[in-house]
């Protein structure tokens, strides 16, 4: 009640810069609820000694009248006396001292709900937004205090913000969509030649077929980032949420093991799975999730020596579902893992293992999209990866 009476008394009304402090303002409250608290208290008290006062005159005029009627009467020599007069101003004081106490504490109950109100709000706001979510405002109009004028500007801070993040990541996308013809292009082309080369009978034709087949691995690697770069640009914009459907992490998980328990066979390592009995339900992209799990074990295969254990579990945690993927690899330094889930980031920039350096990228852009979260551990030895998905 008391937020709403502010608002619409500073509606459309521009406060002198002295008035807008916070402190200024609570001041200002302290004296005009003190004021109004003696006015009430001096009110409440004479009012009530009045009243006590007007019951003794009441019982003097009604002796009188007995005596002038000639009754028997006994007359008080002090009929008003010290000690009711101090009783009657005493419970007159308490009486209003207890109910200006609880007037002035509703008050301030009442103010510091609407400011704690409005401190969570912006706590709120700046944590969704750490969390990405951009589009979270505290929804302050005014700037009638300090805490107002906090919320507005972390409201006009996240709408630039907003605006050059979907700029940036719209630029991103038309120069992957731009780039991506003209490499298919390249590609279609790079066939041809090739398919004519093994066709002639010219000198030195084996040089030349293993350029041009060095042409097409290069060309293809770029066809596969710009395809890279694309999905995560379209997952990050939360359009594939319209897809979601009730997926179950078990079924999934044993789509991913299918896969590349064979594949680890061959590579001489293990792949092993541990999941509950139980389904492990959530609202979900199935394709994304089973595309961010083989992500995650094929840079677990490309990294790893012979003879390393994959691990893959899943787990009910209560409000989530914890998903890890540890194995017992080189892992990755400290000073690296903040920076593995940029895009096009390598922790070895020599190696040429045909990563695209994008997995964890996407990794992360589909757990941001069901609203969850994914982090590195030291496995000691290896790494580990979980991923947090909301149920």
């Amino acid at each position: 009640m008391i937020r709403s009476l502010t608002t619409r008394l500073t509606q459309g009304v521009k406060l002198p810069t002295w008035l807008q402090s916070t402190a200024t303002q609570q001041g200002l409250m302290f004296v005009l609820v003190s004021m109004l608290s003696l006015m009430l208290m001096a009110s409440l008290s004479l009012a009530y000694v009045d009243y006590e006062l007007g019951q003794q005159n009441k019982e003097i005029v009604k002796e009188s009248k007995q005596l002038a009627r000639g009754q028997n009467v006994d007359i008080d020599d002090d009929p008003i006396e010290d000690d009711d007069i101090l009783a009657a101003l005493t419970t007159g004081f308490v009486l209003s001292g207890l109910l200006v106490t609880g007037f002035t504490a509703a008050i301030v109950i009442a103010m510091t709900r609407a400011s704690q109100r409005r401190i969570n709000r912006i706590e709120q706001v700046l944590a969704a937004a750490a969390e990405g979510e951009l589009s979270a405002r505290t929804g302050e109009t005014h700037k009638m205090n300090d805490l107002a004028r906090i919320g507005v500007a972390v409201d006009e801070m996240l709408s630039r913000l907003e605006g050059s993040v979907a700029a940036m990541s719209d630029i991103s996308a038309n120069i992957a969509h731009e780039l991506k013809t003209p490499i298919t292009r390249l590609q279609h082309n790079l066939w041809n030649i090739k398919d004519a080369a093994d066709a002639l009978a010219i000198e030195d034709a084996q040089d030349l077929q293993r350029e041009l087949e060095q042409a097409q691995s290069d060309s293809q690697r770029l066809a596969s980032i710009f395809d890279a770069l694309l999905r995560i640009s379209q997952i990050e914009s939360g359009a594939r949420r319209s897809r979601f459907s009730e997926v179950d992490i078990n079924a999934i998980i044993d789509t991913v093991a299918d896969i590349y328990v064979d594949v680890a066979d061959d590579a001489g390592m293990t792949l092993s799975v541990n999941k509950p009995d139980s389904a492990l339900k959530i609202q979900g992209d199935r394709e994304l999730l089973i595309q961010q799990l083989a992500n995650l074990v094929e840079n677990a295969l490309r990294y790893c020596p012979q003879g390393s254990r994959i691990e893959l579990e899943a787990h009910n945690q209560g409000n989530h579902i914890a998903i890890t993927l540890a194995d017992n690899g080189p892992g990755i330094s400290d000073a690296d893992k903040p920076r593995v889930f940029e895009r096009l980031y390598r922790v070895d920039k020599s190696r040429t293992d045909g990563g695209l350096g994008l997995g964890l990228s996407l990794a992360k852009a589909v757990a941001g999209l069901h609203h969850g979260s994914i982090s590195l551990y030291d496995n000691h030895p290896g790494l580990g990866v979980k991923i947090e998905l909301p149920i």
